[in-house]
Formats: C-alpha cells, structure tokens, sequence
C-alpha cells in the first residue's frame, strides 16, 4: 500500500494537526516559541499601555525630522528668539530614524512649548515634533503648533485631542527592528 501524504492523514482523521506537530519536534518547539514570544510581547505592551497612559507606549521613530545631524544648537535659534530658554527642553540632543520612543500619556494642560509629544496628523498618522507655541482659547480647548527640530518651517496646528503622549525616553537604533519588521 502506498504512503499518503501527511495532509492527506490529517484529513482523514488518522492523524491531527496537533498531533503531527507534537511528533515534530522542532516544528514544536518553534510554534512554542512564538507562543511564548507573543505572550511576552502582549504582556509587556500590556503593562506599559496601563502604566504609561497611552495606546502606543513604545514607537520607531521613521524619519529624521528630529536628527539634528551635527547641528546641535541650529534648532534652539527659533526658540532663543522668541524668548524661550532651550537649556531646560527635554531630548536636546534629538534623535534619529531607527530610534525606540518611550512614550507617556499626559494630560495637554501640562504641555510645555519644548516639549517632544506624539500626535496623530493627517490620515491619523503619529509624528513625533516638539512644541513651538501653545493657545488656550477661552472655550477651554487647547491648540498647539510643533516642528521638527530638523524641519525648516512649523506643523500646521493641531488640537490638544490629538496628543497621543510626551516622549519620555530614547534608546538609540533599538526601533530598527520594528522598521524591519513593519516593511518586509
């Protein structure tokens, strides 16, 4: 009698997929693995969103709108002449495409000109760009306006609802993986 194909077994009951898997030893282990993998990922993304107060804690930085690419002090000028002293702005030293944000809620009355926020743009796409002005209107409603420290001209405004969260923490070429992941 001639050998049947493996689908072919499972197929007719002689054999299940979870069975099959089971006598493969590293197809197992592999679709362990992965379990285990995501359940670690989950778990991690899970905490974050609850300790850190927003849906996207963690985000690889795309582009190079915030690289400062060896002018350090070129993005200050814009705010040192409106009267802004850069010396207490947070992430002063940029950052690059292919970083990891670490990224916190927060509540937009707390929202500083110099802070590096997260919003969703246009097509609900999340930038990342520090404050350069802020307006309270007398509604209550709070509008900003951003721009990335390598970025010639300023964001159009946004309203406060948009602010996914402030950038807390950069760790440099860790975003990578996401990029990589994200296009392939």
């Amino acid at each position: 009698m001639k050998e049947q194909g493996i689908w072919s077994r499972i197929g007719n009951g002689t054999l299940s997929a979870g069975r099959w898997i089971a006598q493969n030893d590293v197809i197992y282990e592999l679709f362990s693995f992965l379990l285990v993998l995501g359940a670690l990922y989950l778990g991690i993304m899970g905490g974050l969103m609850v300790l850190l107060l927003t849906d996207s804690p963690l985000r690889s930085v795309y582009s190079d709108s915030m690289n400062h690419h060896g002018l350090e002090n070129y993005w200050r000028l814009d705010y040192e002449r409106r009267g802004y002293s850069t010396s207490n702005f947070p992430l002063q030293g940029g950052f690059a495409r292919g970083d990891l944000l670490l990224i916190r809620g927060v509540d937009p009355a707390s929202l500083r000109v110099g802070d590096v926020i997260v919003y969703r743009g246009a097509g609900d796409r999340l930038i990342v760009h520090r404050i350069c002005s802020l307006w309270k209107k007398e509604n209550g409603k709070i509008i900003l306006q951003t721009k990335g420290d390598a970025n010639p001209y300023w964001d159009p405004p946004i309203r406060a609802e948009n602010v996914v969260g402030k950038v807390l923490f950069v760790v440099p070429k860790l975003g990578w993986l996401s990029i990589w992941w994200r296009s392939g």
